[in-house]
């Protein structure tokens, strides 16, 4: 399935959500079951086309019983699975998340710092996300990964802006390497 098709599922899903009022815990009901998907002793069961296509379905439905999903959120799962789809309920659940962070103007921010970041450092990053953004709300993420040295890299969706020194390490050894050259 395509991104495209994904996204379309998404679409879907997060238009009935929105009718049923049930945005967030749509999307939340879609991440649980994409994990349990995700399951590494499941997938070939549900995926492998040497197993019987009734029997993936009967196990997809089983899995789906177990979870107690919502209705809807149940519907989607069997026409991915009546589809031979169900490899791509993860990005699925990927697409609806974002289409549902742009629908109630919520960002997600990755900060990567060397060593962990302190909370007036958090709250100042959130802030500049939200400024560059526009966004209301902000869901921030942290991660520390000493390869930078220091300084911090942002993620905003996908925007990455790098004040790592690591990076800066770099700009400043091409810049005299051109100029020796």
């Amino acid at each position: 399935m395509s991104g495209r098709l994904a996204k379309r599922y998404a679409r879907a899903l997060l238009d009935l959500a929105r009718e049923a009022d049930a945005l967030e815990a749509w999307g939340t009901e879609l991440t649980r079951a994409a994990a349990a998907f995700s399951e590494p002793r499941l997938q070939p069961i549900l995926l492998s086309p040497a197993i019987d296509g009734a029997a993936r379905r009967r196990t997809a439905r089983a899995v789906v019983d177990a979870l107690a999903l919502p209705p809807t959120v149940r519907n989607l799962i069997h026409v991915l699975a009546e589809h031979d789809r169900l490899a791509h309920l993860s990005d699925v659940a990927r697409w609806y998340d974002q289409l549902l962070d742009d629908a109630v103007g919520r960002a997600r921010v990755t900060m990567r710092s060397a060593v962990a970041l302190a909370a007036p450092e958090k709250s100042a990053l959130v802030e500049l996300a939200r400024r560059l953004t526009g966004s209301s709300e902000v869901l921030a993420t942290s991660e520390v990964d000493p390869e930078l040295l220091g300084g911090v890299v942002l993620d905003v969706g996908g925007t990455v802006y790098d004040g790592s020194v690591r990076s800066q390490l770099a700009r400043l050894g091409k810049e005299m390497a051109e100029d020796g050259a």
